[in-house]
């Protein structure tokens, strides 16, 4: 059951711009001529919705944090498509699968429940 508490939602908005600013500035890293406009064809948007969902100036809802979620190159992603594949997560087995520290996996599980994509024991519809 994804939460709908209106705090919750706002938590997952915030949480989510940090993540595509975050993915926005690691291609821009790549390539200083990488342009809003490519982003936002990527993860599936109109350039001026990802510019005013960046800037805070447009509100998430529950279907379009999951949307973009899923649209995005996080580590989230990846921590997702192994848990689906296993069934369940260890923590410690998905960080040595992707090469990244535990914590980081921790923060995934917490992103991707926090977003709605999956609750602690079972995936979320």
């Amino acid at each position: 059951m994804i939460p709908h508490c209106h705090r919750y939602r706002a938590s997952a908005a915030e949480r989510l711009r940090t993540i595509l600013a975050e993915e926005f500035s690691r291609r821009r890293r790549t390539n200083a001529r990488y342009s809003l406009r490519a982003f936002a064809r990527s993860v599936r948007l109109d350039h001026s919705t990802l510019s005013q969902l960046l800037h805070g100036k447009r509100p998430l809802t529950w279907k379009s944090i999951r949307h973009i979620a899923a649209s995005v190159r996080w580590i989230g992603a990846s921590t997702l498509q192994i848990y689906k594949t296993r069934g369940g997560w260890d923590s410690r087995e998905i960080a040595a699968d992707l090469g990244v520290s535990v914590d980081k996996i921790n923060v995934a599980l917490s992103d991707l429940c926090l977003l709605g994509l999956m609750e602690m024991g079972k995936e979320a519809n």
